[in-house]
């Protein structure tokens, strides 16, 4: 039993520094305090609620709906009514696929042709038969490069694809929706073959309409006192050199711990661990610095780049939009255009406009260097360059969004980026493990999507490790 109260500091008051709070929390023995560098809590799950709708700024699906916690959670408080992805909606999808000179592409061409995309990847997951043949590629993009011709030759129906001129463009927007999920530019890069472990059921779950990640966290918190989570608490260092731990925060609050579990993004630990990062008036993270191997981890696995922008438009447009979800082609030549070239060089990666269901908002996604453009732009500029290419795609004109919405992951220091990526120089399981093994008889613990190696890149993935670091603390303390 533990003789006298232990003191636990968590820094980060996302999924994985709430789970780890929750749990430690309904333990006697502990005293636990959350320190969060922002005034919220939830991490990279970020919802904003305009006119009544909630917005998804962060996280948005529930990858895999058998076995997640995060969708069990979400049934358990009423957010979530269930039911899953049925074949018969997929069926019934519909879509508006144009090319960027305004031509129609046949949906049911298009979503023929994804189809055999998406075989594509079912075929690698990471099993013996896939192993055997995979390994002869470089990375994801060699790999649906060279396969997606060879697919597309085996049905006559999408053998006629082939000879069409809009055939590459095509793959170019399939492309882009898996380097999203990927969070790699092109999937460039990106290990064909990954640990990452699917859970089965609709990989893209979501909440019911009303209710989003916003909500869980919510929920999530109501069992925890107000005042355990502190906000404004940029944690700047960890010094295990004295005993005990001093937890040092920006504003100049210290803290004393027994235990550290550390849940900050792994691109904050690049920022803040990394000779190279570090700015002229910052110095490392932890007193004394991190072992070699925790270091070359953290350098070594790749931290993806994503961009989300939700446009709101007035009901009016919405009530006269002909498309759910709007898919551009582009051409080559269009992509020359001098005032694109000029004014917005990012909207050559815009590829899909999606409704949000029930609501007069529209959602799109960049990734890899195109991000860094769409962060640095103003809002207007954002609506112009959106408003120029939908009005040459939908031939005819179209009334300003009247906000435009996002959180630039990338540029945020508090986070760096959006999730960590299986690449292909990264040795992955090693550096993950490296990453995820405590410090200093377990004075200093790691959590984040980034340390689970089965369902990293994932909300759940990182709910999950901070229940397994919670464990191990109680286990120690308890043993």
């Amino acid at each position: 039993m533990i003789s006298q109260k232990r003191k636990v500091i968590i820094v980060g008051a996302g999924m994985a520094g709430i789970s780890a709070t929750r749990k430690i929390y309904g333990q006697d023995g502990f005293d636990v305090k959350v320190l969060e560098a922002s005034s919220r809590a939830g991490g990279r799950t970020h919802t904003t609620t305009v006119d009544g709708v909630p917005i998804e700024l962060g996280a948005t699906y529930i990858h895999g709906t058998k076995k997640n916690v995060i969708f069990d959670l979400g049934k358990k408080f009423g957010l979530i009514s269930g039911k899953g992805k049925r074949e018969a909606e997929w069926e019934e999808y519909t879509l508006s696929a144009l090319l960027t000179n305004g031509e129609s592409v046949p949906s049911d061409i298009v979503l023929k042709c994804y189809d055999k995309f998406s075989d594509l990847l079912d075929d690698i997951e990471p099993d013996a038969s896939a192993r055997s043949w995979a390994s002869q590629y470089e990375d994801t993009y060699t790999y649906l490069a060279n396969e997606y011709p060879k697919s597309l030759e085996k049905e006559k129906t999408t053998r006629k694809v082939l000879k069409e001129p809009y055939c590459n463009s095509l793959f170019e927007v399939f492309l882009h929706l898996q380097s999203v999920v990927e969070g790699e530019e092109d999937c460039k890069g990106v290990s064909i073959l990954c640990p990452y472990v699917d859970l089965g059921g609709d990989p893209d779950a979501k909440f019911d309409d009303g209710y989003s990640y916003g909500f869980l966290v919510n929920k999530l918190l109501e069992d925890l006192p107000k005042d355990m989570i502190l906000y404004g608490r940029e944690v700047v260092s960890i010094n295990t050199e004295s005993n005990p731990t001093m937890v040092k925060c920006k504003n100049g609050d210290q803290f004393e711990a027994d235990h550290v579990i550390v849940t900050v993004s792994l691109g904050v630990l690049k920022r803040r661990c990394l000779d190279e990062n570090l700015l002229p008036n910052e110095s490392s993270m932890f007193v004394p610095p991190l072992p070699v191997e925790k270091l070359k981890a953290i350098h070594s696995l790749g931290f993806g780049n994503i961009a989300k922008i939700v446009f709101q438009f007035d009901q009016e447009f919405t009530s006269k939009c002909k498309f759910k979800p709007l898919m551009i082609l582009w051409r080559p030549e269009d992509k020359d255009d001098p005032v694109i070239k000029k004014k917005f060089p990012w909207v050559t990666s815009l590829f899909t406009v999606e409704r949000i269901s029930n609501s007069n908002f529209y959602e799109t996604w960049f990734h890899g260097c195109t991000v860094a453009q769409v962060e640095s732009a103003t809002k207007e500029e954002i609506v112009e360059g959106l408003c120029y290419i939908l009005e040459k795609v939908l031939k005819h004109p179209i009334p300003k969004p009247i906000d435009v919405h996002m959180h630039n992951w990338s540029s945020d220091p508090l986070f760096g980026g959006c999730y960590m990526v299986d690449l292909t120089t990264a040795n992955t399981q090693i550096n993950m493990s490296a990453l995820e093994e405590p410090l200093t008889n377990n004075r200093v613990l790691f959590a984040g999507e980034a340390t689970n190696q089965a369902h990293f890149a994932t909300v759940h993935g990182a709910y999950l490790s901070g229940i397994r670091e919670a464990d191990r603390l109680i286990k120690i303390c308890t043993s």
